[in-house]
């Protein structure tokens, strides 16, 4: 039941839980939930996700087992096994299975900061924590790779650039931190691993003695790195590194420096990185491979270092001193090596919480269930890893398979396009075009030998969804077809190669499709009837080579010509009459008959001439003679319901799918579905609905041309607004909607009117957080006269003009104020009532009583000498009143009231007046 911690790298752990633990707890540990082990007893339900950054180490959980017996007492009982791996396995596990970069990861020239968050797993299952900025910039292509793999390559590369050593390391909450290490962990040494006896030196520099096991070896020393990078056979690209002479201190058997060149393979290395890379891998083999194991069974390593902190390694007996490096422990000169604690191995004890975290936050606490390991032997492998060490270029050398990251660049139009129009099998016009475009190279300029095909999108312009063609590698042009003669296109390419790599769009370029220059076919000759004043046409809308109802279907209309021989030229002179001729006929197979008014007894000779949408025009058809006749039932055109005698109206006369009148553009048309009408570009402006009788229109709506009437959305130029139009004037009242967001808010307004000169009008006005009622000015909206204004949390209503506020009232869940108030303090008078007291700002009346109803007034009068005084209100009032009064003097005296009534009071004295006293009262009714 250990921990084995490893730097960067996932590790492991297990326990065992006891046979006495509850089933149902052990039905609630899920795999992929997490362990964490804290030191100390603490209680998981209280501190919840806390423990995740207090726990000394955090599992995921991977392995679950029963066992049958109890292999210590071999009693056959229920036993629980957990076990799994640290956090780093969310960035991938040993497998390399991830979130793996299955769509490219293209980092250009970006801070270190920025690359590592670009390969965070895009799942989320690790966050950024702190990323610390290290020198230089970054750019490459991961694809294929898990997050693990792509951000080791990072900061194995940002250590070969910046000369600094950069790692990461997954948190226990999910949160990964990355930069130099002297960011990460402690770099300058605090704990020294030697022979001495444990303890602390005054300096504060601790040491943890042990059993040693060191390991020196030169197996992987190298001179020189030769890294086979992208690609593959002749076209593989290299980077290459070589030791610095003062780090070559062997000799071959004839005295020359020792070479040894190692060949390391990364396919997806590319060029730029090549040499970086080739530098990183040789600093890994220039010297020694250094590794003390640690033994100690009475030192608790917590708290002294984790892994990844660098820490002095002293034994002069293996070989591991530097004299470059100097220390004192405890008055002894010493000279250790400095090295990095890559693994840890420590058993879970008694004395740990030991809790799992559920996938939704549930903690629940094992601590009382563990099989607590007995012994405490800790060990720690410091300046290696014990275990085969997962470095950078672990390819084959040799052939293999190469990551194609080449990326085609975009292509580039070669206009002007060509095109025309045709018809299709149905008969309607349709624009082809032919693209061209020149071959592009791959963004790093390299020629593209593995093209697979190109994208080209086109859609109307402006605003509607693309349309894709693809074109097969090596073509230079390709064709659109099925496009709507002269409208507006955007079309734009880009290449793909085998890899299923995506070049850029090219730019966007707009073309418009050729016109319809089709003209129908000619027409067959018609069929004619003849009277004194008329000439009936009949059409099966056939061609002249044969058939009927064949012509195309943009067919819009005949022109109907009159000539006084066979052999007369159409033109304007014999222009009789335009007769509708359409698709719908067609298909319907409903012939046209049309009237033309021509006044003659002689015969007449009778083409037509077949017109399309666009405009273009057939040849004129053979002409059809008629002589004309009396005017019977054949020659009635203009047929009434009074000329209706018998029979039904056949149902050739109508055509029951729709009836338009036009096939595209402005047009009005009544279907199954109800009542349309669009614009002249297309777009739907009414709708009536056959269904549900529901309306819907695009403008305005309004009532009547002039006097009362009701006008809807008048103008799209303001809010949504609702108009009442009261009489024959250009005055109106409206009811209009406005929104600050997501709420929606209603007035409702008067029509103006003039009020001393200024132009105004009434509005109340709700919205969501506050309403008011008030009337305002026309050109400003401020408020003018009286007012009232409510809120969710005050009501106030008062009298506002001129710029300047009156007679107020203001109410709130807490207080209350009422009185005069124009917004300057030495003015304002009024009452303001709250909790508990009652306050009065501003000054009283002194002895300005205004009429015989007063309720309450105040006075001030300075009289001279005597012993009494009678004052008097002015009027008189209502009822009797109440003086209460004060004497001010230069001496004390006594004073009462000796008469009181209606008109007024007196005030005696005693002794006189010395000089002049003042009489201040206040007066209530009675």
């Amino acid at each position: 039941m250990t921990v084995t911690d490893v730097l960067s790298a996932l590790g492991s752990w297990d326990i065992t839980l006891k046979s006495t633990a509850p089933p149902d707890l052990w039905d609630r540990i899920e795999y992929f939930g997490h362990v964490a082990f804290i030191p100390g007893r603490l209680d998981p339900t209280q501190y919840g996700d806390n423990l995740l950054t207090a726990a000394r180490y955090v599992g995921v959980v991977r392995t679950r087992s029963n066992s049958g017996d109890d292999r210590r007492t071999k009693i056959v009982e229920q036993g629980y096994e957990l076990g799994g791996v640290g956090m780093a396995m969310w960035l991938g596990d040993q497998d390399n299975k991830g979130d793996v970069f299955e769509t490219a990861v293209d980092i250009n020239a970006q801070t270190f900061a920025n690359s590592i968050r670009a390969l965070l797993p895009a799942s989320g299952a690790v966050t950024e924590g702190t990323l610390h900025a290290v020198a230089g910039t970054y750019s490459s292509r991961h694809q294929y790779e898990t997050p693990r793999q792509a951000i080791t390559y990072v900061c194995d590369t940002f250590t070969a650039s910046s000369g600094a050593k950069v790692g990461w390391r997954v948190n226990g909450d999910g949160s990964l931190d990355a930069g130099p290490e002297a960011d990460l962990y402690v770099t300058d040494p605090r704990c020294v691993i030697s022979r001495k006896t444990a303890g602390k030196d005054t300096s504060g520099v601790e040491s943890v003695p042990g059993a040693f096991g060191v390991s020196r070896d030169v197996k992987d020393f190298s001179t020189r790195v030769v890294l086979l990078a992208e690609g593959e056979g002749e076209s593989i690209a290299t980077g290459a590194a070589d030791i610095s002479p003062g780090l070559n201190p062997y000799k071959d058997i004839h005295g020359n420096d020792l070479k040894l060149v190692r060949l390391a393979s990364e396919s997806d290395t590319t060029v730029v990185n090549a040499d970086t890379r080739a530098a990183l891998l040789l600093d890994q083999y220039t010297s020694s491979r250094d590794e003390l194991v640690v033994e100690t069974d009475n030192f608790y390593i917590e708290g002294s270092f984790d892994v990844g902190d660098y820490v002095w390694v002293y034994d002069p007996n293996a070989g591991l001193v530097d004299t470059a490096n100097e220390i004192t422990f405890r008055g002894e000169r010493l000279n250790p090596i400095r090295l990095q604690v890559t693994e840890a191995r420590w058993p879970i004890t008694e004395g740990y919480t030991v809790a799992y975290r559920d996938a939704d936050g549930v903690w629940y606490d094992l601590t009382d269930h563990v099989e607590w390991d007995t012994s405490h032997t800790v060990y720690v492998t410091v300046g290696g890893f014990a275990r085969a060490l997962e470095g950078a270029g672990g390819q084959p050398v040799g052939s293999r398979p190469s990551q194609d990251t080449s990326v085609p660049a975009a292509p580039t139009w070669v206009t002007p396009f060509t095109g025309g129009s045709y018809l299709t099998g149905e008969g309607f016009t349709r624009a082809r075009v032919v693209l061209a475009w020149n071959a592009p190279l791959n963004v790093d300029g390299s020629t593209i030998i593995d093209g697979d095909h190109y994208e080209i999108q086109h859609a109307p312009n402006p605003g509607s969804v693309w349309q894709n063609t693809f074109v097969g590698w090596g073509a230079s042009t390709g064709q659109l077809v099925d496009l709507s003669p002269g409208v507006s296109y955007d079309v734009r390419i880009r290449a793909v190669d085998k890899s299923g790599n995506t070049g850029a769009w090219s730019a966007t370029e707009t073309f418009v499709a050729a016109e319809d220059t089709i003209a129908p076919s000619t027409p067959a000759a018609p069929t004619v009837a003849a009277s004194r004043i008329a000439v009936q046409i009949t059409h099966q809308l056939g061609k002249a080579s044969g058939g009927t109802f064949n012509l195309e279907s943009d067919l819009d209309h005949f022109e109907i010509h009159v000539g006084g021989s066979a052999g007369f030229t159409p033109d304007a002179t014999t222009l009789k009459g335009k007769a509708p001729a359409n698709s719908g006929m067609i298909q319907a197979g409903i012939p046209v008959v049309a009237t033309v008014q021509v006044e003659e007894t002689t015969a007449r000779h009778v083409k037509v001439i077949a017109v399309d949408i666009t405009g273009n025009k057939s040849g004129a058809s053979t002409a059809a003679s008629a002589t004309a006749l009396l005017i019977d039932d054949a020659h009635i055109s203009d047929l009434t319901v009074t000329k209706v005698t018998a029979g039904t109206v056949s149902a050739n006369w109508l055509l029951a799918a729709s009836i338009r009148t036009a096939a595209s553009g402005a047009r009005v048309e009544l279907n199954a579905s109800g009542l349309q009408a669009y614009n002249a570009g297309g777009t739907q402006t009414v709708n009536i609905a056959a269904a549900d009788g529901s309306v819907t229109l695009l403008g305005q709506i309004i009532s009547g041309t002039s006097g009362r009437r009701l006008e809807i959305m008048p103008t799209s130029t303001f809010l949504p607004e609702l108009r009442f139009y009261a009489n024959t004037g250009a005055n109106y009242a409206f009811i209009n909607a406005s929104s600050g967001g997501a709420d929606s808010n209603i007035g409702v307004n008067s029509g103006t009117f003039d009020d001393s000169g200024v132009t105004v009008y009434a509005r109340a006005v709700l919205t969501s957080g506050t309403s008011q009622v008030a009337v305002v000015r026309d050109d400003t909206q401020a408020r003018r006269g009286a007012y009232s204004h409510y809120s969710s949390t005050q009501f106030n209503a008062g009298f506002h003009s001129g710029g300047t506020d009156g007679g107020i009232f203001n109410a709130t869940s807490t207080a209350a104020k009422v009185g005069w108030d124009n917004g300057t303090t030495t003015t304002a008078n009024y009452w303001r009532f709250s909790s508990g007291r009652t306050r009065h700002i501003g000054q009283w009346a002194d002895y300005a009583a205004v009429d015989s109803n007063e309720g309450l007034f105040t006075g001030h009068v300075v009289t001279s000498g005597g012993t009494g005084v009678s004052l008097t209100y002015g009027p008189t009032m209502d009822s009797f009143l109440r003086p209460v009064v004060t004497i001010y003097d230069n001496i004390l005296h006594t004073f009462g009231l000796t008469a009181e009534s209606a008109t007024g009071f007196t005030v005696d004295i005693s002794p006189a007046g010395s000089g002049n006293w003042d009489v201040d009262f206040w007066c209530f009714r009675n």
